[in-house]
């Protein structure tokens, strides 16, 4: 069983606020590219919208998530963090948070580092890597 600070850490300040008033959810105007994920085993729904400048690079995004508080927050903290980013730069992303899930070391990560919290619980790893992996079915291009 986890003990209470890793259960304080899962749930830091920035997790809570994203969850409770996710940033940039909804539908997109306009979008160009879309896709849908789904967590068979918690019931998580993610699916993300967005649109391409010439170049390849998130113009905007959206998402329309359903689930627990970590995959809301993860969806929000991801909407905030990649606007800007091509499909390599999302990719990059995805690794570096997969390894601060792993590690619990999110050195390096900003904001989205919050949700390097989930280390000392693995079944909660999927419910933080659910819109990134929706976003990058929804990008043209390499993934990882």
């Amino acid at each position: 069983m986890a003990d209470s600070t890793s259960f304080a850490d899962l749930y830091r300040d920035r997790v809570l606020d994203h969850g409770r008033a996710p940033r940039h959810a909804g539908p997109l105007a306009d979008a160009s590219h879309r896709a849908v994920a789904h967590n068979a085993l918690c019931g998580d729904r993610v699916t993300i919208e967005l649109r391409l400048e010439a170049d390849g690079r998130i113009a905007a995004l959206a998402h329309q998530s359903e689930g627990c508080l970590l995959c809301l927050a993860s969806a929000s903290l991801m909407a905030c963090d990649v606007p800007g980013r091509d499909a390599a730069g999302v990719a990059a992303r995805l690794k570096a948070l997969r390894a601060a899930i792993a590690s619990g070391d999110a050195a390096g990560l900003g904001e989205i580092g919050a949700l390097a919290g989930v280390a000392a619980h693995p079944a909660r790893h999927r419910c933080v890597l659910l819109a990134w992996e929706c976003l990058q079915q929804a990008l043209p291009g390499p993934a990882e």
